[in-house]
Parts: structure tokens; sequence; C-alpha cells
């Protein structure tokens, strides 16, 4: 993750020291983009149908790791669009007066389709419905043998509005629903619904590039750090 750190840290860079007076596209649902992502996962220690019937002194940490996405517009108001997330979180188990560390991955993805709006050149509306999947594995901590196993799919629902602050700064929130939000707090299922916010801003260092980051927070809370370029 820090080579990965480093590279967008150069870009940003770059863009920083450069002329400032580039002009973005108009609002763009065609895209893609990519870069590194930070989280946290909320509630796992208190889950049995993810860490198993044994009840451990649990602690998941926050840990980093990539993320991709993108979408393509067709027609005059309708696009597809997906998203992708592989990120890591350490683990502290305590048993008795030792601690022990470990680690698991969580993946992230999502596949729809949305309508957007435009209320004028800078700033538009839009709504999506796609298909969500939520997956733990890869568990490890050395003297366990952790459950730490599962995924599901559902369903989920986006709404947002995008507004061009300046030619170059374009800003953005959401708030979105998905049926595989996090740790269940009960019951056999190993997720549960949620309900996120979350805001994003790009800044365009040249007319079709542009350095983004995003916060989103829920019971997976993330922040991400990357490049889009728009088509």
């Amino acid at each position: 993750m820090s080579k990965q750190f480093k590279i967008i840290m150069v870009i940003a860079a770059v863009a920083l020291s450069g002329p400032a007076t580039v002009s973005a596209k108009d609002i763009s649902f065609t895209f893609i983009e990519g870069g590194i992502v930070g989280g946290f996962v909320n509630d796992i220690e208190s889950s049995e149908a993810v860490t198993g019937s044994v009840p451990l002194d649990i602690e998941s940490d926050a840990d980093g790791g990539a993320f991709i996405g993108g979408a393509w517009q067709f027609g005059n108001k309708i696009h597809l669009f997906g998203e992708y997330a592989s990120l890591g979180q350490e683990l502290e188990i305590r048993s008795g007066t030792s601690n022990v560390a470990g680690e698991y991955d969580v993946l992230r993805w999502r596949l729809g389709v949305g309508y957007q709006y435009p209320m004028s050149e800078t700033l538009a509306y839009y709504g999506r419905l796609s298909l969500d999947q939520l997956e733990f594995k890869d568990a490890r901590a050395a003297g366990f043998e952790l459950d730490v196993d599962a995924d599901d799919s559902g369903i989920g629902a986006e709404l947002g509005v995008i507004w061009a602050a300046t030619p170059t700064l374009h800003l953005q929130g959401h708030t979105r629903y998905t049926s595989v939000g996090g740790i269940a707090s009960s019951g056999s299922d190993p997720f549960e619904s949620d309900v996120l916010i979350g805001v994003n801003g790009r800044w365009h260092f040249l007319p079709n590039f542009a350095l983004v980051t995003g916060y989103e927070f829920g019971k997976i809370t993330t922040l991400n750090l990357g490049v889009r370029l728009s088509f």
C-alpha cells in the first residue's frame, strides 16, 4: 500500500505545482478511477455468525487496500457503473494475559444502473440501483482457528448530487442503502442492511484527469484517494 500511496502523492505534487487554469469537462458519467482506500469494520467482536460460537475478546482495527471503479453513460441520462474495493483489517485477540495479532480481508463490489438528471451545466442529481456483494475472508492469527469467513449479496440504492463548484472543482454528496452493509447484530446471517452517507471531491489538474477523494460513513467506514480519467 505504501507504494500506491507514494504514486498518488507524486501525482498530487505535480498537479499542484502546475498551472491552475485548466478547465474540466461538464459533469461526466463516463469515467474510470482507482487508488488507495482505508476502512474500518465496526462490531465484528459481537457477531457469532462471523467469529463462531466460541467467545473471543476480538478487536478489529483499520487498515488499507485498493479500489477501482468506473461508469459508462449511454443515451442522454442513463449510465452503467461498477465499483470494487479490497482492504485488509487488523485483528487483536485477547486471551488471558496475552494479546495475539492477526488480520483478515474485506472485499466489496457493486454493479448497477443509474439515471442522472442535469439541472444545469454545473448541477446534476442522480439515482442508482445495484447488486452489492460483501465478503470477509482469509482470517489468520497464530494459535487460533478463526471463522471470519462469510459472504453475501443483495440489492442497493443510491441518491446523490454533483456540483461543479468551479471549472476544476467538483463536489459530490450521496446517501445509499445496501442490504449487505455490515456485521449483523443478531440472527444467523453474517451481514445486515445499512444506510451510508458519503462525500466526494474531484480536482481536475488536466481537463480529463482529476485527483479524487471520498469519505463514506457507515457500519463499514471508508476513506479513499485516487485518480480519475473522464471521457
